[in-house]
């Protein structure tokens, strides 16, 4: 353990007992589920009343569940509910991107939500070889650059804002994790020469860890396989969060930058919620220390995160489509994992009559080795990123998909349609 680490982990017990081993394995801390989801649903029953009335009456009167698999009766919450509850004694507010469902969400989390996350986070990185200090670069959309929200953030009068993610992100970020963040803006996306530009910055620092969101990660390695890929020389390992990660995606990562992947399902409303690895097959084991995690109907998936004690993150409608299953994986772990499909909602219907989601897809664009493209699926168009190259035929694209014959009318050259979050996706 280097000094950076003992000092973190020193600080962080200090402040929130239990840290330490939080932080040092992944879904620690189980002790004491149902008595910490009561405790979380006594406060949230005291701030919402029609919550409440709902919990009374589900419960048959009771103040809380007395065993954990009675949490299916209770209701589940959306992003409504939990946009109009302010909350009090918070010390971070956190803002999700927003999809294309619904809007942007504040997080709220006190000083204990905001360490327990923190911990999650550091036992995320310990499980893929991560140490304090081992020189990281991180991919992000320039929408999330802290001087590109200064301006914006201080004519709000946001000041705790500002020196919260300052200190996030140049302190504890940049000084202690030894991590540069690298930006990059909708172009990667349109244009592989700005692909390719943005992972030879990344490899100009030499990182041993990289972090990127698996559609841009994507569109990197597809420009690579027509470009030439930057050497990574002293690469260990990728971890990808925020869209689904396609197999062939976390395959062809693997090989051409010669390190292994991992993959995060994680959110700013719920924080780390599970983790794949190399051998894992595209499942993720799920943190069950910290989150209780169930799928409903159309197999959403609905989250608990039992460590934000402000703002009311109970049975959670997340909005994404996932398998759930408790099994063994093939690295040797046994318990409750998950496999990201996509949002709900955004799903093609294959001529074979099933249901093709934003991972599969991902998989099967990126083995067709065809441009990038996003499929409207109320209109069946697509729309094309030719980089000067000729437009492959409707044909191509909907057989690559396996999706019936005429399925799609082609939008050669037209711009990709990207929300505030930068998240680019091939489903629209």
């Amino acid at each position: 353990m280097n000094p950076r680490e003992r000092l973190v982990l020193k600080t962080g017990e200090l402040l929130s007992p239990g840290f330490a081993a939080r932080a040092k394995v992944f879904g620690a801390g189980r002790a004491g589920r149902l008595e910490r989801f009561n405790l979380l649903l006594s406060r949230a029953r005291a701030a919402l009343p029609a919550y409440d009335g709902a919990c009374a009456s589900a419960l048959d009167g009771r103040p809380g569940l007395a065993a954990l698999d009675e949490i299916s009766k209770l209701p589940v919450l959306g992003r409504a509910d939990v946009a109009g509850y302010a909350g009090g004694g918070a010390l971070a507010r956190l803002e999700s991107g927003g999809t294309s469902l619904s809007g942007r969400v504040e997080t709220a989390l006190d000083l204990n939500g905001v360490l327990l996350r923190y911990a999650g986070l550091l036992s995320v990185l310990g499980e893929a070889g991560w140490a304090m200090g081992r020189r990281t670069a991180a991919l992000h959309p320039v929408e999330y650059g802290y001087f590109n929200n200064f301006g914006g953030l201080l004519r709000s009068g946001a000041y705790g804002k500002i020196v919260f993610e300052f200190f996030q992100q140049y302190v504890l970020y940049g000084l202690f994790h030894n991590r540069k963040n690298i930006y990059y803006d909708r172009g990667v996306f349109q244009a592989e020469d700005a692909a390719l530009d943005l992972l030879r910055r990344a490899a100009g620092g030499e990182p041993e860890f990289l972090i990127a969101r698996p559609d841009v990660l994507g569109a990197g390695l597809a420009a690579a396989r027509r470009g030439k890929l930057p050497p990574f020389r002293k690469l260990k390992a990728v971890l990808t969060v925020g869209t689904a990660l396609g197999e062939e995606v976390r395959a062809a990562a693997s090989e051409m930058l010669g390190a292994q992947v991992y993959n995060m399902y994680a959110s700013t409303e719920l924080g780390y919620v599970a983790l794949g690895g190399p051998g894992c097959e595209g499942w993720l084991h799920v943190d069950e220390g910290d989150h209780l995690v169930e799928t409903g109907p159309g197999n959403e998936l609905i989250v608990t995160d039992l460590n934000n004690r402000v703002t009311p993150m109970l049975r959670y409608a997340t909005g994404d489509v996932a398998w759930l299953e408790r099994r063994r994986c093939p690295c040797g772990r046994e318990g409750l994992m998950l496999k990201p499909r996509g949002r709900k909602g955004k799903f093609l219907e294959t001529a074979a009559g099933g249901r093709l989601y934003e991972a599969e897809a991902a998989s099967l664009a990126f083995a067709s080795g065809l441009p990038l493209f996003q499929f409207s699926a109320g209109k069946n168009e697509v729309r094309l990123a030719l980089n000067g190259k000729p437009a492959p035929g409707a044909a191509a694209i909907t057989a690559a998909l396996g999706l019936p014959e005429g399925r799609c009318v082609l939008l050669p050259g037209a711009n990709f349609e990207i929300p505030a979050s930068g998240k680019f996706s091939f489903i629209i």
